[in-house]
């Protein structure tokens, strides 16, 4: 060491090296940033061909199953059913194929007979741009009105009998998931093809597969409904079917059952009373309210204890997803077929005389005829 203050010795040694030490580490940190990069994007390169080869690429082909496309089911709706039913291996698959594939043309609906092991891609321009193929292949056509009875339904049947085993022999646990009293409710009201004439059972299997897939696909689009029991909204959804006689008030007599159900009030729909007498389409007299049913809805308050006939799909929606309203009565209109919706007892009242005096006036003018 110096003994000159001054001298702080040769300044050249540290600097050189601590540059030194910082070039390698830079030259380390840039050589592992591009491997890290290389290997990011040779990632994304490898996961976007094997994305791509999944929705364009056809699979192993096998049989052709039947596949129905519920109306008013969305794309992600459809991509669900047909993963749900191992036609694709995600439905995250046919979503991308939407986006890959956009068309003015929508999904149809109806029932198709595809091909397992073609691509999201394919099966996209299958359900684009085909005439539902069961529909055009088929020969026999069933056709269930909604809001019948399953004892209604096996009247429309030569054997009557054996449309009714068929019925009793389905295993309703198994079919749907739950322990019911029968299954009023869980078949599915529409037209069925087959390419064969059709067994009592082969029909009944049908509507209860048409049932499955259905509600599952309503209870996609309203998923808080997944936690309520299946009974009970089948129930409300079969009450909405017997009153509303035009679409645009399923919702409206859904809010009623549910706002009185809230607030402890009785039902009080004629409708139940309909189902245990079987007075179908028949007026109640106040001698029927007195009858002892627990589907006395006059008498007994909540729900009856199950459906009280097989609704549509409208119907089962409106009861997933009432009206925001607070009406808490309705009575029919002159007309047969629109209801008069009322919050109050006073206004409901007023509505009934409406009716009453319309119905008199129309009596007078067919007697004057």
């Amino acid at each position: 060491m110096s003994d000159d203050p001054y001298d702080i010795g040769d300044l050249s040694d540290a600097p050189r090296s601590s540059v030194s030490l910082t070039r390698r580490w830079y030259v380390r940190l840039v050589f592992a940033i591009i491997v890290l990069s290389i290997i990011v994007v040779a990632s994304g390169a490898f996961a976007a061909y094997v994305l791509y080869d999944h929705i364009t690429q056809p699979r192993a082909k096998g049989e052709r199953v039947l596949f129905a496309v519920p109306q008013g089911s969305s794309g992600n709706d459809v991509g669900r059913l047909l993963a749900k039913e191992g036609l694709i291996e995600h439905e995250f698959f046919f979503r991308v194929a939407m986006r890959l594939e956009p068309s003015n043309d929508a999904i149809k609906h109806g029932d198709f007979m595809l091909p397992k092991g073609v691509s999201p891609v394919q099966l996209l321009e299958i359900l684009r741009t085909t005439v539902p193929q069961v529909v055009a292949a088929q020969n026999y056509r069933v056709t269930i009105p909604e809001g019948l009875t399953i004892k209604q339904m096996a009247q429309l049947s030569e054997n009557q009998d054996g449309f009714m085993a068929a019925v009793q022999s389905l295993d309703l646990f198994d079919q749907f998931g739950i322990s019911a009293r029968s299954a009023e409710g869980f078949l599915m009201p529409n037209t069925y093809f087959f390419s064969e004439e059709p067994s009592d059972n082969d029909v009944v299997q049908r509507m209860a597969d048409q049932f499955s897939r259905d509600f599952d696909a309503l209870l996609e689009k309203y998923p808080d409904q997944k936690e309520v029991d299946r009974v009970s909204i089948l129930t409300i959804a079969s009450l909405i079917e017997e009153e509303a006689r035009v679409d645009e008030e399923r919702a409206l007599v859904a809010a009623v059952i549910h706002n009185r159900l809230s607030k402890k009030m009785r039902l009080e729909m004629d409708s139940t009373l309909q189902y245990i007498l079987e007075k179908y389409g028949q007026r109640i007299l106040n001698d029927d309210k007195e009858v002892q049913s627990p589907y006395n809805t006059y008498m007994n308050y909540g729900l009856p204890p199950g459906p009280i006939s097989n609704p549509g799909v409208k119907s089962i929606e409106a009861a997933m997803n009432p009206a925001d309203v607070d009406y808490l009565f309705f009575v029919s209109n002159a007309d047969g077929n629109s209801h008069t919706f009322s919050t109050t007892l006073r206004e409901h009242n007023a509505a009934v005389a409406q009716y009453r005096r319309e119905m008199r006036t129309q009596r007078r003018e067919q007697n004057d005829q």
